[in-house]
């Protein structure tokens, strides 16, 4: 079902780029992902959340290391979770 032009321009003004309909693409433009390809890609936003999460995390490591101060429990495990999630295993 099409947007309607007040619609399109709610996605702009929130997304900051106009929305692609079906209608928009070509037949021959149309990419059609397997299931497996849709989980395979799910496997690596995953991977790629939890890589950054780390990165982002990184700091408390060097704090507790240069000063002492402890680490919140709550990062502790979030960063254990994304230790597994990134992994190859």
């Amino acid at each position: 079902m099409a947007m309607t032009t007040e619609e399109r321009q709610a996605f702009f003004d929130q997304y900051g780029c106009w929305p692609i309909e079906d209608a928009d693409v070509s037949e021959s433009g149309k990419v059609f992902l397997t299931a497996e390809q849709i989980a395979e890609g799910e496997i690596i936003f995953a991977k790629k959340q939890a890589k950054q999460y780390l990165a982002n995390t990184d700091w408390y490591i060097s704090r507790y290391t240069e000063t002492g101060t402890e680490i919140p429990e709550e990062v502790l495990t979030k960063r254990a979770q994304a230790r597994l999630d990134a992994s190859d295993e």
